[in-house]
């Protein structure tokens, strides 16, 4: 790194994917540092984020710290524009081992492209050593999942972040609405609210209100609809992408989420590509809008106090059959965490906790002393006294601006706020939504594995050129049908280019990361003795005895007159047929494993070899010994079978 002192930037180095070095200049005062004190610091801790995140750093949580270490640390931040430069040059940090930063302060969707290289440091033994009181008080979600890979610690939490689904109440009252539980009923609202005048403040109304302009929140809407489709049993088996196979979980899922989105484009705010998560505010503070998604800034910001309806995220009465990629109806086998409704049945809801909140992480290519000190920053600003003051603010304050969500089970009692100024009843409901979605075992998480930009990118521009081509006009299956295929084909190539870098740099591909971000890589990969194609070798043989009990039996029936038949006593032989038919029939019983089956399937299958095996098997065995064999033959048949330990007769 070389720094200019005389316009304090700093050039920075960069690597390419074919691993040309080249410099960018990173303007290390755009933000000025804190100085609380006058007395001349002893060490400096360097933070590098964002630029419109920096300001929190730098007024709110910087100098918290320098005061707590009475002023011999100084807080020196660093920033950067756009969130595309701001990991680029973390990782290149990882990745060459530069050590130019102390600390990193950025959304944990960067940790799968870090962590392969040691970037992070592992702050497992320092947590449980010293801070281990403090961390269990987070969000199992957060701690577990997001701040965490295969089983390291590489991440403190600052803020929570969850979607939620914000509603006017008082225009579903009057028009005697209820809350929407599902997208269909969501757009059902928001088609009958949406142009009408509202009396009590003769404003007309939009249906939903949700900003889609490029390079903002759009992936996460799509997110948000799909997970609600692909994952019903939890992060461990991925939302966007199977966690076994890598398989894009598309097909008729994202078919179904065009759909949903074109209803809501058309009753929605008519300038929904020109802003961000504005327009999912502001027309809900102006009562203009009834529906908007959005996180916990709209609490924050004390919008329509006492008429803000806040509640988890709509679900879906189908999800998607991995094995065929068709949507099926959610069942209490298919959708175990579901919730069952008189009216309508099971409904499969996916709490996401998109983008993962603001983190903070200790570079791992510093001196040990240094790292020690960068945990005890983070750690300090995230504990529960520290933290309280970003996500329980004073209403209206510079804090309550800084837009911080819950994270802490201490962060969770509603009196808290209400001493501050905010609603009581609106408190509640927010607190009981985030209480749902971060409790809850189907809670979705950011993909986080490296080229995730470039998949929640790929899928917010085929959403919005959809948008766009079929405004004003009815789309079509097709043309439905055209954008999950190429969705699902740019997803595919890059992983398999990435891959392929992979092999050639010989470094870990994706799959691996991306198990080990969800903490199944040893489970998914450890061997299950799994029984694989060799079932189709024992279907054959059950086949090939069928034939011959079936064949046997026939010629019995055919022969039955012939005096040695006669002798042999054909319905005993029949039976000995029937016995042996129904005993073969177990293995195909037997050939059904964990690998493509339910476990309903499974436990039905293993329920029904003892119903063919036992009563079949005692048939034949005293059929056999009814025979009138030899008294040689017999006694050896049955002390063969005494050998055998069949002790069936």
């Amino acid at each position: 790194m070389a720094a200019n002192t005389t316009d304090n930037t700093t050039d920075i180095l960069l690597a390419d994917d074919d691993g040309n070095i080249t410099t960018t200049t990173c303007d290390c005062s755009a933000a000025p540092t804190s100085n609380t004190t006058s007395k001349e610091p002893e060490v400096v801790i360097k933070v590098f984020t964002l630029d419109w995140k920096s300001k929190d750093m730098i007024e709110l949580i910087g100098p918290r710290f320098e005061e707590y270490k009475n002023g011999w640390v100084k807080i020196d931040v660093s920033v950067v524009s756009g969130f595309d430069t701001l990991f680029s040059e973390i990782e290149n940090d990882a990745r060459l081992g530069l050590g130019l930063f102390d600390v990193f302060v950025c959304p944990p969707t960067i940790m799968g492209s870090v962590a392969p290289y040691n970037g992070f440091a592992d702050l497992t033994a320092y947590v449980q050593e010293n801070y281990l009181e403090e961390w269990l008080d987070i969000f199992s979600g957060y701690r577990e999942i997001i701040a965490s890979y295969n089983g390291k610690i590489l991440m403190v939490p600052f803020d929570g972040d969850l979607l939620h689904l914000f509603y006017n109440k008082e225009i579903l009252e009057y028009y005697n609405l209820q809350p929407p539980r599902t997208w269909q009923e969501y757009n059902d609202i928001a088609e009958q609210v949406h142009g009408k005048i509202f009396p009590p403040t003769n404003k007309t109304l939009m249906g939903s209100c949700i900003g889609r302009v490029p390079q903002c929140a759009g992936p996460y809407w799509a997110a948000q609809v799909l997970s609600t489709m692909t994952q019903t049993h939890g992060s461990s088996e991925g939302s966007l992408f199977d966690t076994k196979d890598m398989t894009p979980l598309t097909s008729d899922a994202l078919f179904e989420t065009l759909k949903i989105f074109e209803t809501q484009f058309k009753y929605g705010h008519p300038n929904e590509f020109d802003d961000c998560i504005d327009i999912n505010m502001k027309p809900m503070g102006d009562e203009e809008c009834v529906l908007s998604l959005n996180w916990g800034n709209v609490f924050l910001a004390d919008l329509i106090r006492g008429k803000l309806g806040i509640g988890r995220v709509p679900g879906s009465q189908k999800v998607l059959d991995r094995q065929t990629g068709k949507l099926v109806t959610c069942n209490k086998d298919i959708c175990p965490n579901a919730v069952y409704y008189d009216d309508i049945g099971f409904v499969n809801y996916s709490p996401y906790a998109a983008f993962g909140g603001w983190s903070g992480a200790v570079n791992g290519n510093i001196s040990d002393e240094k790292k020690k000190l960068a945990m005890e920053f983070l750690t300090f600003s995230a504990s529960k006294e520290e933290s309280r003051k970003l996500i329980i603010p004073k209403v209206g304050s510079r804090e309550a601006s800084a837009g911080y969500d819950p994270y802490r089970l201490s962060h969770m009692n509603p009196e808290d706020y209400v001493e501050q100024g905010y609603d009581a009843e609106q408190t509640d409901a927010y607190l009981n939504s985030i209480k749902e979605g971060l409790l809850s075992p189907n809670l979705v998480v950011d993909i986080r594995f490296p080229e995730a930009t470039k998949i929640m990118s790929i899928l917010d521009a085929a959403i919005i050129n959809h948008l766009n081509t079929t405004k004003g006009i009815t789309a079509t299956d097709q043309m439905r049908r055209d954008v999950v295929t190429g969705v699902t084909a740019d997803w595919m190539k890059i992983i398999s280019d990435y891959d392929t870098r992979a092999t050639k740099e010989k470094t870990e591909k994706i799959l691996p990361q991306y198990q080990k971000l969800r903490g199944v890589y040893g489970e998914l990969n450890e061997d299950q003795n799994l029984i694989g194609d060799v079932r189709w070798i024992g279907y054959a043989l059950g086949f090939v005895i069928i034939a011959m009990a079936l064949s046997f039996g026939g010629w019995v029936a055919i022969n039955r007159k012939h005096r040695v038949v006669k002798i042999s006593q054909p319905i005993f032989l029949h039976l000995i047929c029937v016995g042996v038919l129904v005993l073969s029939c177990a293995i195909f019983a037997l050939g059904i494993d964990d690998s493509g089956t339910t476990e309903r399937d499974r436990n039905a299958a293993c329920a029904s070899i003892p119903v063919r095996t036992k009563p079949c098997t005692n048939k034949w065995f005293n059929n056999v010994f009814s025979l009138p064999f030899p008294s040689h033959t017999s006694m050896f048949v049955f002390q063969l079978s005494g050998l055998c330990h069949l002790d069936f007769l």
